[in-house]
């Protein structure tokens, strides 16, 4: 804390206090002389008349890091090194401890996110949402026109919401190159069985290698929103105007760096228990 004080020399004040003391005596005299002039009157003349001839200022100077909030005509995010008192500039308080908790919420959702998904994965033809995604030529999509369950551990089912477009259904199905024979079952024109290969080492190897990819997505992709990558990269941009120079900064970016080689370290330790779920 710094202290600035403004004072006048000795003499000066001298001179000062014995106007002072003339002033203060004329009034006593007037408040003998006249009567109505009360107790809170005089005092109030006095503080009137009086000016305290030294005056102490006060500065305080922090260490907090602050951000400039851009305005017309300078560069946006500019970050305010130094604290002032310019009105004209409004400075915010940033808790950069907040990037760190961020980027850890969004790397767990990534995580359950791929769980699910290497579930389905390395259930292959015997997920019942195959054919989730595959669409008409008139743009329906499957789930419009079907649904699919499992049957037994060989097998899926088919039902056809409407019976005029089974046929369309099972063209579908046979031109997802997916090496499925969709057959009718008797007596019912809404109900398709689709019987599913037993599976060897080169389905297993395949499924493996799906994996992998699905795996490497979550990971690196800087076009999917849940990946790892594209995370740690949105973070660091919203802490491109800081200065990385200060203390509380260095300290949070070597902590996103740590967290984020922790978690792709857990998403690789999520695909070899796939792998190891496929393969035995």
């Amino acid at each position: 804390m710094r202290h600035i004080k403004c004072a006048s020399n000795q003499s000066s004040k001298q001179l000062i206090n014995t106007h002072f003391f003339n002033i203060e005596t004329t009034l006593q005299s007037l408040l003998i002389k006249l009567p109505v002039i009360s107790t809170c009157s005089y005092t109030i003349m006095l503080k009137l008349f009086r000016i305290t001839p030294v005056q102490t200022r006060y500065f305080h100077q922090s260490t907090a890091l602050l951000k400039k909030k851009p305005g017309k005509g300078s560069s946006k995010g500019k970050r305010e090194e130094s604290t002032t008192n310019n009105d004209d500039d409004e400075v915010i308080l940033v808790d950069v401890k907040q990037y760190v908790s961020e980027a850890t919420d969004r790397y767990s959702q990534t995580l359950d996110l791929l769980k699910k998904k290497l579930n389905e994965t390395k259930q292959g033809k015997t997920n019942p949402q195959i054919f989730d995604q595959l669409k008409f030529p008139n743009g329906s999509l499957f789930t419009d026109m079907a649904s699919t369950s499992t049957r037994g551990k060989n097998s899926l089912l088919v039902t056809v919401f409407d019976p005029k477009e089974t046929k369309n259904v099972i063209s579908l199905i046979m031109g997802a190159n997916l090496n499925l024979n969709p057959e009718r079952i008797p007596n019912n024109e809404q109900q398709l069985k689709i019987a599913l290969p037993p599976p060897t080492k080169e389905s297993r190897l395949e499924l493996v290698k799906d994996l992998k990819q699905l795996t490497e997505e979550f990971k690196n992709s800087m076009s999917f929103k849940y990946s790892l990558g594209f995370i740690r990269r949105d973070i660091l941009n919203k802490m491109k105007t800081f200065n990385k120079k200060e203390n509380d900064v260095s300290k949070v970016l070597k902590t996103l760096e740590t967290t984020h080689k922790d978690y792709v370290n857990k998403l690789q330790d999520q695909l070899k228990q796939a792998e190891k779920s496929v393969m035995n």
